[in-house]
């Protein structure tokens, strides 16, 4: 038996066809028990891939691929596989520290982080390539000598992918470890799947140099294709082959080390969070009921709404938001009055996080927090755009840069890109390749073979040429991989202890650290994500009431929701720059609605969704001649009464299931 151990992913980026699932896949098709994802110095895929292994009975290998430019320029390639779950957390500091610090990689740096690590010396290494031609064995002896000094745990990696030369090589690299006392290892180099697949290798090499397929100057290895057990036993050695199994079995990463969950709100009183929310609660209800009788209603459900927080442990959660939020108004930075599924929190609607009262517009709290369905909160915070950094950098401050971070996200080869990048490589011309992107249907996240099968003119257009089907094939084949990094449009993380303990880190642009995963990995790893969006409307907003406020005393939150003009705007469809009305299709609905209440507007903006789109014409019908409204049962009517007996909102699906 042998096992992959230096395995390329889509990760590193633009230099990869595999994604993690297809690795396990392949591992599973040629009957491998085990398999190595090495990306060079990321870890992006690493959760991910460890999941799919263990799902499917492989046993998965953490690895990274590193490097270090010796004093005369020469570089040094190893592999880092963790042996356990400390190795797997250095190796998730090594890249951060690699991405972060401007501090120069060493090789005692790499030692530094190599603890609990297997370390291989790669084999296609510049550093020793000469010395091997010539024969100069004493120069390899001295630098195996000098790398064995610095690592506990070092083997030498021997690649064999069908060359003469290299296996020459090899055969004077296996001597030299032999006297050094230094086990060698096969390690077939692994960058695509099946051998068939180099052509789109090559063409994905070509769109990351920016060059052409037939560009004698592209950088692209050949025979690097995930071979079967039956090629690798005719390619190595019986002992370099055994070694892969050796190191297998020493890398038994867990996943079980300490998960983060939210710092502790430091609150002036030295209480406990569940005690500090409370009194924060009830402060901001009595101001909200302007310090009159609270209504039993809003007692009781402040009361319930406590309860469910604090057995979810999630005092602080709330008291963090309430505290940026604080700090937001100190400073003049207008914040948008809550969205989403906060907006049915009464405790949100205290603490001044949003200004919606659940319970006059009948919100459900259920749908922000369940006790029956475990799920992290989730409460977006709007602010202008131009300032949204200041709170974010607030945030850094006060609970340190290493405990904050930006979430990361992949823009993808999608259908349209994918066709421009590889027309690009295959020297198509760029008018064709405008025509042929422009048939693909304005359909998110439609598939080059969902726009064939949908559209005709593509489809023909797509047969039309050889080279065509050139394009389209090789695209197909490379649609949806990650093409590169960027931010994630709001996310923000917050953690009890540093970031880089649970995930790796890297830096982009003028942001500070972004994590390494994406965002549905994060919070099995207990970083609850926390949205800061950055709208334009709202700096639109806020610089209108500055102005206004220079000539007269005017409070945006106590604006009348009746206000006979606005309507007469809205009824004429003057929207332009009114956020969420001004589309071309929801200021069609908006002339057929002719709102002329606040309920009117907030129907218009849930009909204009998937779903409850397909009944605008009933919805138009009924509201109407709203006697011709019959309902399935009689309890309904309460329920279905204000939106003409037509389901529009989440929370009436949720009130009929309780029927």
């Amino acid at each position: 038996m042998s096992v992959h151990l230096h395995v390329r992913s889509s990760y590193t980026l633009l230099n990869s066809t595999l994604t993690p699932s297809n690795i396990i896949a392949l591992a599973a098709e040629y009957k491998y028990r085990a398999v190595a994802l090495t990306d060079y110095w990321v870890l992006h895929g690493a959760y991910s891939f460890y999941q799919l292994a263990k799902e499917r009975g492989i046993h998965p290998i953490i690895g990274m691929e590193v490097d270090v430019v010796l004093i005369d320029d020469k570089k040094i390639n190893f592999l880092l596989l963790a042996k356990n779950d400390i190795g797997y957390q250095n190796l998730m500091k090594l890249s951060s520290v690699y991405h972060l610090h401007e501090e120069e990689i060493t090789i005692d740096l790499i030692a530094k982080y190599s603890e609990c690590c297997v370390v291989i010396l790669a084999k296609e290494n510049d550093v020793y390539y000469q010395s091997l031609i010539s024969n100069k064995t004493e120069e390899i002896e001295h630098l195996l000598t000098w790398l064995k000094q610095k690592f506990s745990d070092f083997y030498i990696g021997i690649a064999c992918n069908d060359s003469g030369l290299l296996n020459r090589q090899n055969k004077v690299l296996k001597s030299v470890a032999k006297v050094c006392d230094i086990s060698t290892v096969a390690l077939s180099l692994i960058y695509y799947g099946k051998a068939e697949e180099e052509e789109y290798y090559r063409v994905l090499c070509a769109i990351d140099q920016g060059l052409t397929i037939m560009d004698k100057t592209l950088k692209c290895s050949s025979s690097r294709f995930f071979r079967t057990q039956e090629e690798m036993l005719a390619l190595y050695d019986e002992e370099d082959l055994r070694n892969t199994d050796i190191i297998a079995q020493k890398c038994c990463v867990e996943m079980n080390f300490k998960k983060s969950t939210l710092p502790i709100f430091k609150n002036k009183l030295g209480i406990e969070s569940s005690q500090y929310l409370q009194l924060l609660c009830q402060k901001g209800l009595q101001k909200r009921m302007n310090f009159s009788q609270i209504p039993k209603e809003y007692s009781s459900r402040l009361e319930y709404e406590l309860s469910i927080i604090n057995e979810m442990k999630y005092a602080d959660y709330f008291l963090i938001v309430w505290d940026f939020i604080r700090f937001a108004r100190s400073k003049n930075i207008y914040v948008g009055p809550g969205r989403g599924s906060s907006a049915g929190s009464l405790v949100a609607y205290c603490l001044g996080i949003t200004h919606v009262d659940p319970i006059k517009y009948q919100l459900l709290f259920e749908r922000f927090l369940n006790p029956e369905r475990i799920s992290m909160p989730d409460i977006d915070i709007d602010f202008p755009d131009n300032r949204r950094d200041e709170v974010i950098r607030y945030v850094e401050e006060l609970y340190g840069k290493e405990y904050v971070a930006h979430i990361c996200t992949f823009n993808t080869l999608a259908a349209k890109q994918v066709l421009r990048d590889v027309g690009k490589v295959l020297k198509v011309s760029s008018k064709e390749v405008d025509i042929l992107c422009k048939l693909v249907p304005n359909i998110v996240k439609i598939t080059l073979k969902d726009a064939y099968k949908t559209s005709l003119r593509f489809q023909q257009m797509v047969e039309s040429t050889k080279q065509m089907k050139q394009l389209f094939r090789i695209a197909c084949a490379l649609e949806g991989l990650p093409r590169h990094v960027s931010v994630h449009a709001a996310g923000i993380v917050l953690s009890n202890q540093p970031i880089v303990a649970v995930c790796p880190l890297l830096k982009l642009d003028s942001y500070g650290s972004v994590t390494q995963f994406t965002m549905e990995y994060l919070e099995e790893l207990g970083l609850i994500k926390m949205d800061f969006l950055g709208l334009r409307n709202l700096s639109i907003i806020d610089e209108i009431v500055t102005h206004i406020n220079k000539r007269m005393k005017f409070d945006i939150m106590k604006i009348p929701l009746d206000d006979k003009k606005t309507f007469a705007l809205l009824c004429d469809v003057d929207t332009v720059g009114v956020f969420q009305l001004e589309s071309e299709g929801i200021q069609s609905l908006i002339k057929k609605m002719q709102p002329q209440t606040f309920e009117d507007i907030v129907a218009t903006i849930a009909l204009f969704r998937p779903g409850p789109m397909e009944y605008i014409p009933d919805y138009l019908q009924r509201r109407k001649q709203p006697d011709t409204v019959v309902y399935l049962h009689e309890d309904m009517k309460s329920i279905l009464e204000n939106t003409y007996g037509i389901m529009i909102y989440q929370e009436q699906i949720s009130a009929t299931r309780c029927i």
